[in-house]
């Protein structure tokens, strides 16, 4: 397989970027890590004149925290956030679920607003970052800044809110709450996702306060199962397994899979309700214990 011809550009910064892809039109296209990008021109699914390389932009590939705030620029490889020190020690959750992305050489190079801006289906990350109420800086060829939250961003498979002109340039993770237990879960086949859970739970006095359920990789984009978490929510150890079993079944009846080689509808929806009960098991069993002291 061979790439088909296409002209590199390499602004300079943000401003630059974006005045490119105006210019450019549908002929243009963001490149920072390219892993996905570059795989589906050589398959010939997509053929793009130009290519804005945003890898060399000064500070966009920056990782840093205010407050509670942690602040991913998109040109950021996975790799670099798996290694972070402060995001290890404050969100050891995200590095976990990080280090399950692809391999060492994939995370090197791809980036996590790459793999946002991608929309695979298929992605850990954004059920992850689903589950933590993240959200998606994204400047436009005016200069303006807007907010998405991660729930609003993936529109459909390969489908995103992004504008013409416009690029993602930062994700900015709020820290869990103290107490907060983050679950990651994933069953894989063909190297690839086909179903990802994560679980965000925090507890009190012996009761579940607060609970998070995302489910993506099964359906076009990632959800929040707020059927599930309606039904974990305030619950103490002793009722805690039938809630389990009722937030798989919640999960069963909401999600909408997309019968591939992985599966069909039927199997996939079934995997699905059992890594919810998975997860949530492993998350709030633990924030319970700790929270009754035992």
């Amino acid at each position: 397989m061979k790439l088909p011809p296409f002209t590199l550009h390499r602004p300079s910064s943000t401003s630059a970027a974006t005045e490119l892809l105006h210019e450019l039109g549908d002929d243009g296209v963001i490149y920072c890590g390219g892993t996905e990008l570059l795989l589906v021109m050589k398959l010939g699914l997509s053929d793009f004149g130009h290519l804005v390389d945003i890898k060399r932009i000064p500070g966009l590939d920056s990782i840093s925290v205010t407050g509670d705030i942690l602040r991913i620029g998109a040109a950021a490889t996975h790799r670099a956030i798996e290694m972070n020190q402060e995001i290890g020690e404050r969100w050891p959750g995200l590095v976990m679920m990080t280090r399950q992305v692809a391999n060492v050489r994939v995370r090197s190079v791809g980036t996590l607003g790459g793999n946002l801006a991608f929309a695979d289906p298929a992605s850990d990350p954004a059920t992850f970052l689903l589950a933590l109420d993240a959200s998606i800086e994204i400047r436009g060829v005016d200069g303006v800044l807007r907010r998405v939250s991660v729930g609003d961003f993936h529109v459909s498979a390969y489908q995103t809110v992004l504008r013409s002109a416009e690029l993602i340039e930062a994700i900015l993770v709020p820290a869990p709450v103290d107490g907060t237990m983050v679950v990651h879960e994933r069953i894989r086949f063909h190297e690839r996702p086909a179903v990802t859970v994560t679980v965000a739970g925090t507890a009190k006095d012996g009761r579940v306060s607060d609970v998070r359920v995302s489910v993506g990789s099964v359906g076009p984009v990632p959800i929040r199962v707020a059927e599930a978490e309606a039904g974990l929510r305030d619950v103490e150890s002793g009722s805690l397994e039938l809630a389990l079993k009722g937030a798989a079944e919640a999960t069963e009846a909401v999600v909408e899979p997309i019968g591939d080689l992985n599966g069909s509808v039927e199997y996939k929806r079934h995997l699905a309700g059992i890594l919810v009960g998975r997860a949530a098991g492993r998350c709030l069993r633990q924030i319970l214990d700790v929270s009754a002291g035992t």
